[in-house]
């Protein structure tokens, strides 16, 4: 079986290995987790490549976690079952891709926010067909 693994970002310590407790027992096999926080500035490939780097810091907006390794039913899998914890917003999920291992986080960061304001917009408008309706 293949390694996997999540990047987090915007999560603390504890619910952070929560969330890695949770994506073991749901995959059954060990998973990498990797920590985002404070490393705005940095590409994701150098964050993707620091496994050692272990400090965390709660936000509120955004929480990200990004897919290393699953396949897609994996994805679908936590995505559908992915606790809810208190307080807490869910994360906005993805993976990475050749364009943006080389962004830094923060750039990341805006695009998944930005993705995610425009996917409440179409849900919020009645009557209007997506995309997947043309």
């Amino acid at each position: 079986m293949d390694e996997i693994g999540v990047m987090l970002y915007g999560y603390d310590e504890e619910t952070a290995t929560s969330i890695k407790t949770f994506l073991e027992k749901i995959n059954q096999q060990d998973v990498v987790l990797i920590s985002g926080c404070k490393r705005e500035h940095d590409a994701i490939g150098e964050i993707l490549d620091d496994e050692d780097y272990s400090e965390w810091e709660p936000k509120d907006d955004p929480k990200a976690m990004m897919f290393l390794g699953f396949d897609g039913p994996q994805i679908h899998a936590v995505m559908d079952n992915f606790p809810k914890f208190e307080g807490q917003n869910r994360p906005i999920f993805c993976t990475p891709t050749e364009d943006n291992v080389g962004w830094p986080l923060k750039d990341l960061l805006k695009d998944l926010m930005e993705e995610r304001e425009y996917f409440r917009k179409q849900d919020a408008t009645p009557g209007q067909m997506n995309e997947k309706e043309k």
